[in-house]
């Protein structure tokens, strides 16, 4: 069973009869302190990366499902969850809450409701509860299902690495090194399915994310700093990483033969996040001012974390120099290893 697709118009025609419907309103915390607006009526659903929590009312109920992002990753994923959770009549929003602005649809205040039953993901799903993602969501099953390749859709680009990790091979096997690019991957793996997003590819010691929004992507970049540093708290020897964002339109194909092929993207951000991830500090993660201006109404928590670099970069392929935004980690990301002159110095190096 899956879910069905209304425009923003057929959203609305539906809102306008008499039978009940359950809309949902899917944002995480920021979102709905700093931006609390909506389609009238909704009834918020927050993402929260320790538990979420969804309605646990009538399964025939007919539900529609909204996110603040233009590819429906987080919506698709909520509607995924209810399918699951045995609900029969689930609907999704093509093109998020940008659609219904684009088509100058009313606007209003979304409110909480404390009348209706809330329950824990976990145990509305006690099977897919701890494993309510796969590294095909976002591609495969979101917005490019019943797509026609190639498309060209409005993106966001994460790039991480570990840096300076050749030095590792100097002081500890091959093997040894492998275990701890595992052990980074895994973490890096991990965070992107929790925020709607997948690994296009590895490479070498870093591997590119992409996410359907902004929205998804910068909650994203801070949990997977997050989580980077922990680990590297239980495991000296593992390298800090940097990590890099970029958003954009970019053109999404298959690539290769019948017998074996996989997901090409094509575009202008992929190139400019690659170039400016040399220029973040060990920890640090850069933004361009694309990510940023998004980021200010649909991840307003995590632009607050960054600060304008003080030179606008010029980057090898581009004519025009740009603005970059900074964020260094907090004390609640548990920094305790501090970075290596080496780690420093490689850091400072200019982009290639």
């Amino acid at each position: 069973m899956t879910f069905a697709r209304l425009t923003p118009e057929a959203l609305l025609a539906r809102l306008e009869r008499p039978e009940p419907l359950l809309l949902l309103d899917v944002r995480r915390a920021g979102s709905l302190q700093k931006q609390p607006f909506g389609i009238s009526g909704a009834i918020p659903v927050v993402l929260n990366p320790s538990g979420s929590e969804l309605p646990d009312i009538e399964r025939d109920r007919e539900i529609a499902v909204y996110c603040l992002c233009a590819g429906q990753a987080s919506s698709t994923r909520v509607a995924q969850w209810l399918i699951e959770a045995g609900y029969l009549r689930v609907s999704v929003l093509e093109g998020g809450l940008p659609a219904w602005r684009a088509a100058n649809l009313p606007i209003w205040q979304v409110v909480t409701r404390p009348d209706l039953r809330w329950t824990p993901l976990d145990r509305l799903l006690p099977v897919a509860g701890g494993n309510t993602g796969s590294s095909t969501l976002i591609a495969e099953r979101a917005f490019l299902s019943g797509v026609l390749l190639p498309t060209r859709r409005d993106m966001a680009v994460l790039f991480v690495d570990m840096v300076d990790s050749t030095r590792l091979l100097a002081a500890h096997s091959a093997e040894t090194v492998l275990a701890l690019v595992q052990a980074f991957m895994e973490v890096v793996v991990r965070v992107a399915v929790q925020h709607c997003g997948d690994v296009h590819d590895f490479e070498g010691d870093g591997a590119m994310l992409y996410f359907s929004d902004v929205a998804d992507a910068l909650p994203a970049a801070f949990e997977l700093r997050r989580q980077l540093l922990r680990t590297r708290s239980l495991e000296t020897r593992m390298p800090l990483a940097r990590i890099a964002l970029d958003a954009g339109p970019l053109v999404i194909g298959y690539v290769g033969t019948r017998e074996r092929r996989g997901l090409c993207f094509v575009g202008p951000s992929i190139n400019t996040a690659a170039r400016v991830l040399k220029q973040a500090p060990p920890g640090g993660i850069v933004a361009t001012v694309r990510v940023i201006r998004q980021g200010r109404y649909s991840a307003p928590d995590c632009v607050e974390r960054f600060a304008r670099m003080p030179n606008r970069l010029r980057l090898k392929g581009f004519d025009q120099t740009q603005p970059v935004y900074l964020s260094l980690p907090a004390a609640d990301d548990l920094v305790l290893p501090t970075p290596s002159p080496d780690e420093i110095c490689d850091a400072e190096s200019p982009a290639s």
